[in-house]
């Protein structure tokens, strides 16, 4: 789903400590992964450490960092793949889908 959300993200090195937190602002997002831009490229499976805030919940994630697309106004699109989710993060993701697209009332 195209949609705008605020997401936390930070690196996650192999053995090493979780970079510095940054945000940027979710131009899709789904049951599986998200895509938002930045102005750097990230490495191809770079692993990273996701909050995204959903209105009253927030939804706590790993992912991996599937592709790393240079836009002509010298943005980056970031895909990520989730590669850890929990159910009731799941569930709060298939939520925002349904309010947003089918304008289905929250539960």
């Amino acid at each position: 789903m195209s949609a705008e959300y605020t997401v936390s993200y930070r690196l996650r090195p192999p053995g090493g400590d979780e970079g510095a937190p940054e945000f940027a602002q979710t131009r899709s997002l789904g049951l599986g992964g998200l895509m938002f831009e930045r102005g750097q490229a990230l490495e191809r499976g770079q692993s990273l450490l996701l909050e995204v805030a959903l209105g009253e919940c927030t939804v706590k994630a790993v992912g991996l960092v599937v592709y790393a697309d240079r836009r002509l106004e010298g943005r980056w699109h970031i895909g990520v793949q989730f590669t850890e989710i929990s159910e009731s993060d799941r569930d709060a993701l298939l939520g925002a889908y349904l309010q947003r697209e089918y304008r289905i009332p929250p539960i």
